[in-house]
């Protein structure tokens, strides 16, 4: 059974009058401030219970992959990659993670901006030249 806010005041001031000596105009005077103490916290409660809670936005696909973070579609954690050995954790492979949520084949699980980092790197080595002679070389083998 729910107690009322001067049930609750009266058993507070009880206990505070038990503790220290205290004059009929003191007690009625605790009993009154307290009783509005209680209320006002109990219409703090009540608004904060008719406020509609801002829900996390869901985020789908492409938009998962975000400028310096990447969002796990299926458990929701945060990396600036996702790895074979995570997607492996939800039973999933890279390829069946990018079918279930629609992300195009051919998009890096990667941050934006960790991707730009890594094709600068490879831009100043060279590596796309490399990888053309490369491809040349084992074409006329």
């Amino acid at each position: 059974m729910a107690r009322t806010l001067l049930e609750m005041a009266a058993e507070i001031v009880r206990a505070q009058a038990g503790q220290v000596v205290m004059t009929p105009d003191e007690v009625a005077r605790a009993l009154t401030k307290t009783y509005e103490a209680l209320k006002s916290v109990e219409a703090k409660e009540e608004e904060a219970a008719e406020e509609p809670e801002v829900e996390k936005e869901e985020v789908e696909g492409k938009a998962s992959i975000q400028r310096n973070k990447v969002i796990c579609l299926e458990c929701g954690k945060e990396f600036r990659q996702l790895s074979k050995s995570h997607l492996g954790s939800h039973a999933l492979t890279p390829k069946e993670y990018k079918e279930k949520h629609g992300i195009p084949p051919g998009q890096a699980l990667i941050a934006k901006n960790l991707s730009a980092k890594r094709r600068k790197v490879a831009k100043e080595k060279g590596l796309g030249k490399k990888l053309v002679k490369a491809r040349k070389k084992r074409v006329k083998s």
